[in-house]
């Protein structure tokens, strides 16, 4: 775990642009729209020792096509339709594994960072501005997981409707769900527990929309974290395709668990990475 950590901040510095060059990133949005959605989450890069595994991986599960940047070494767009939606790249050192980083939104990344750090978190890369995108930050939480927080220097995408092979979601696990909601409070996110029948779930809600979950961490499991979730057509055939590309089913679609419609997957590399075909209900903060 030690050497992850070290090597994802050496990750982060490097596409921060503290080590080597800095990759020129476009705007997060084109044209600006000047909003701040404080706890919207924004971006997501992938960390890979194997960039090129990883474009073949994901681009067959969920259709993504990939641009290379400028100045970005092995560092790619991932693009969902029109849209770049995230990154993969290549830390500056072997990287034990590969993982997803979440970005969330927030309005003072300096203001929140040493709130943040008050509630036991610990900066892995302080506020670092990032030619053609904003300030941003990592972190890592009192129980372990690891989150990205972004001030974009052209505003945040709106509140619209989650295109399929857009990412749509995030949970975090945890063992200690109600330390977790009172921290990540200090985000801007209001905390709402969730159903009686989904024991001690709960969702961090801002601006009228449920942005994230925080479940409960199975005991068996050691290592807290935060899992993002791709909207899709088809959660049974897109788990088919990613087990036809290399990959492994960690949790199948089941009947009882929003009638099927989500499922978690493996990548070749050792990412996880979620898949939820969701339909908007009534109100606008309903999601899963």
């Amino acid at each position: 775990m030690k050497r992850f950590l070290a090597t994802l901040t050496m990750a982060a510095v490097l596409h921060a642009g503290g080590a080597g060059a800095a990759p020129r990133l476009p705007p997060l949005v084109d044209p600006p729209t000047g909003l701040r959605i404080p706890g919207k989450f924004i971006w997501f890069d992938l960390v890979t020792a194997s960039p090129d595994a990883a474009r073949a991986f994901y681009g067959k599960v969920f259709g993504w096509n990939f641009q290379a940047v400028a100045d970005g070494d092995d560092y790619s767009l991932i693009i969902a339709g029109e849209r770049p939606i995230g990154g993969i790249f290549q830390p500056a050192a072997s990287a034990a594994g590969t993982r997803w980083l979440s970005f969330a939104s927030v309005g003072d990344i300096d203001a929140v960072l040493a709130k943040l750090e008050r509630n036991g978190f610990v900066k892995l890369l302080p506020a670092t501005e990032v030619p053609g995108r904003g300030a941003q930050a990592i972190v890592r939480d009192s129980q372990g997981a690891i989150v990205g927080l972004m001030r974009s220097a052209s505003g945040d995408p709106p509140d619209e409707p989650v295109a399929p092979g857009e990412f749509f979601w995030v949970d975090l696990y945890t063992h200690d769900t109600s330390a977790a909601a009172a921290a990540y409070a200090a985000v801007g996110y209001t905390v709402v527990p969730a159903d009686e029948h989904e024991g001690n779930r709960m969702f961090l809600e801002s601006r009228g929309y449920a942005r994230a979950g925080i479940t409960p961490l199975p005991p068996e499991e050691s290592r807290a974290g935060w899992l993002p979730y791709v909207q899709v057509e088809d959660v049974a055939a897109t788990t088919a395709a990613a087990v036809q590309a290399g990959g492994k089913v960690l949790l199948a679609p089941d009947p009882a668990v929003l009638d099927g419609n989500l499922a978690v997957v493996g990548d070749p590399l050792g990412g996880v990475i979620g898949i939820i075909h969701w339909t908007p209900v009534d109100a606008p903060k309903d999601q899963p």
